[in-house]
């Protein structure tokens, strides 16, 4: 580095410069009445700044300041970076099926884990949420195992980090060879206790592969330890492992598997990834019918991944899907509408059981038509089904004016009832479908038990279908009540009515009124747990559902505890359960691929 010559400073008047080895003493700051320096001072600065000796010094603060931003967003890449764990090195980088369990419980998911046992009975102390869940697993493997395996002394020693697991790609072809062991690897993060022996019991040594000693259990599986990890599986797949971890040629190498890897947000406990075309692969090779791998490859996504990890209250499972390439299709078809926010939970009773619905159903039915038109092996069929729909309109006419479907379960009282609903184009659309429904029902109707008779509810009117004894019904279509589970007397009725664009069938005696009646300030959209479950699943949707635990359970525990054995059922199991709110699900297809969401909500 350059000498840097010292700056001469410039005297200001009225300073005392201090003599050579006296302490110097901070200056006051100036108050907010200080004197500004004449600005005459102005050329002495900008000649000291032209000086060589205070460029080169500004050259080096630059460069400082430059290091240190550099090295800033270099920590917080490696820090917002989530390292892929070194057991599945050991996954060859083609492998079909890949599965990473993290029982250390990585990044946030710890104290979120602790959070949700924290509402059952037993976890309340979060201080000692490792031994309380070694105790679980201990019991869940004694049960398993009829007490021939001990958790803390066998399996907990290979779960001191990340736990991988994978199927490689030519074990399908291994399947319905029952002389051959499965093809598959186990990979465990050792406390540095395990052993083959004290995993597997007695070994015997196997053969010894780029210097990691195999060894046979009497099981007839390899075994191997390889620094902290432990291999298990058949011979072929831990050599296999072995060479993939030495030769930088495991999964995590895979651009593949760590694209997808990262569309999973935040911490995991668990991961499961599926190569498509692998499977398919694999699959033609053991079913090889002519054709079929291309139809289906067609069909099948690149690769699929699911994670699992906790959110305080929830646990949530995430699917996201490679994009697959849809078909070629007539231009005048209508197009797969965009994702939407539910509309549903709008008409429905805060106290449902459920409901779960579908958007763009007219459209994608359409379109599966002339897919399915377009295959010469189903070309016949349809035919034949579009014809026998030409009594009715044709299949336009039943299809084309439909937008969303859903169903709904409600409680009526003392028992419980659905509905069925169809949200259509228009307004007209739907009352002119409902009046075409209620004249065919009004002549289906004419010499049989079948009644048909109209209502009115809210200023709506109601149309009620009895189709009779339902055993006789069936008797009358071939079913004799020997084959039928329908005792005697059982009658099957059934309402439709209309609201706006909206087309509702209900099934039980009122389940139409109760959904007539609903206040839009009172409804299930409003409901806390609903409106948590959509906050966890996300928006705007394909697909969603939505079931009230808490309900379903209570009407469970009501009728369990009336029975026989109702004081062990409250003892054993009710305090389990009665934790259980609700579960919410979503999904959404988009060009970037397919995601969905999956949350089990506790309170």
């Amino acid at each position: 580095m350059d000498h840097l010559d010292p700056i001469p400073a410039e005297p200001i008047a009225g300073a005392v410069t201090p003599a050579p080895g006296d302490a110097v003493v901070a200056a006051e700051p100036p108050g907010a009445d200080a004197v500004p320096q004449d600005v005459e001072a102005a050329p002495a600065v900008a000649d000291a700044a032209s000086s060589p000796g205070r460029r080169r010094r500004w050259i080096v603060a630059g460069g400082v300041v430059a290091a240190v931003v550099l090295g800033t967003i270099a920590l917080v890449i490696a820090l917002g970076t989530k390292p892929l764990p070194a057991a599945v090195q050991y996954l060859p980088g083609d492998s079909a099926i890949v599965f990473e369990l993290r029982p250390e419980l990585p990044g946030d998911q710890r104290q979120h884990l602790g959070n949700l046992l924290a509402h059952f009975p037993g976890f309340e102390d979060q201080s000692t949420l490792t031994q309380k869940l070694d105790e679980v697993l201990a019991r869940i493997v004694d049960e398993a195992s009829g007490g021939t395996v001990d958790y803390l002394s066998r399996i907990k020693p290979i779960l001191a980090g990340p736990l991988a697991a994978g199927l490689s790609r030519d074990a399908f072809e291994h399947i319905a060879d029952v002389d051959t062991q499965p093809r598959g690897l186990i990979v465990g993060t050792t406390d540095g206790t395990a052993s083959c022996d004290s995993v597997l019991g007695p070994t015997s040594p196997l053969e010894t592969h780029r210097g990691v000693e195999l060894r046979s259990s009497s099981g007839g599986f390899a075994c191997a330890i390889d620094g902290r990890h432990l291999l298990l599986g058949d011979t072929a797949s831990v050599m296999a492992g072995i060479d993939a971890q030495l030769d930088h040629a495991g999964i995590d190498t895979s651009a593949t598997f760590g694209a997808a890897r990262k569309r999973i947000a935040g911490d995991q406990l668990a991961l499961l990834y599926v190569n498509g075309s692998a499977i398919v692969e694999g699959m033609s090779k053991l079913v090889p019918i002519l054709g079929a791998a291309t139809v289906v490859a067609s069909r099948v996504p690149e690769w699929v991944i699911i994670g699992l990890r906790v959110v305080d209250d929830a646990v949530q499972v995430e699917m996201q899907a490679a994009p697959v390439e849809a078909p070629a299709l007539a231009a005048d078809l209508p197009t797969i509408p965009p994702p939407a926010p539910g509309t549903f939970a709008e008409i429905l009773p805060a106290d449902a059981f459920g409901f779960v619905e579908a958007h763009g159903i007219g459209a994608g039915i359409e379109r599966l038509i002339a897919q399915l038109k377009a295959d010469p092996s189903q070309a016949a069929a349809i035919d034949q089904l579009e014809q026998a729909l030409v009594v009715v309109g044709g299949a336009d006419n039943i299809i084309a004016w439909i937008q969303d479907f859903g169903f709904a379960g409600l409680p009526l009282g003392d028992s419980a009832g659905g509905v069925v609903l169809v949200r259509g184009t228009d307004a007209g659309a739907t009352a002119g479908r409902l009046a075409q429904v209620r004249n065919l029902l009004v002549l289906a109707s004419t010499g049989t038990d079948i009644t048909v008779r109209d209502s009115e509810h809210a200023g709506t009117a109601i149309t009620t279908v009895d189709l009779g004894d339902l055993g006789t019904m069936l008797n009358g279509l071939g079913l004799g009540l020997d084959s039928s589970p329908v005792a005697p007397g059982v009658r099957l009725s059934f309402s439709l009515a209309a609201r706006e664009d909206i087309l509702m069938v209900g099934i039980g005696d009122g389940a139409i009124e109760r959904l007539l009646d609903v206040d839009a300030a009172a409804s299930l959209a409003t409901s806390a747990l609903y409106r948590r479950g959509l906050e966890l699943t996300g928006g705007p949707i394909d697909a969603a559902g939505f079931a009230a635990l808490d309900a379903i359970i209570a009407r469970l525990i009501q009728l369990a505890t009336s029975g026989a054995g109702g004081d062990a059922w409250t003892r054993d199991v009710k305090p389990y359960i009665e934790h259980l709110a609700a579960i919410s699900a979503s999904t959404t297809t988009t060009a970037a691929g397919t995601r969905a969401r999956f949350v089990l909500i506790v309170k």
